[in-house]
């Protein structure tokens, strides 16, 4: 019988990590739009991003 031994680096990669918390969708949605309409393109890629990953975490 083998005894598990958990190493305080492991431990700390596996429970340290927490996923981000993200803004709501639709103030996401309003801040890309304004993006595109100002033509910030930095912005819109950005927003556009994070909106995916939003709707994609709401599945």
């Amino acid at each position: 019988m083998s005894a598990l031994v958990r190493r305080p680096t492991e431990d700390a990669a596996v429970n340290g990590l927490k996923r981000p918390v993200l803004p709501p969708a639709d103030l996401v949605a309003d801040a890309l739009i304004v993006a595109r309409a100002t033509d910030d393109r930095y912005g819109a890629r950005h927003f556009s991003n994070l909106l995916d990953r939003i709707l994609e975490g709401a599945r």
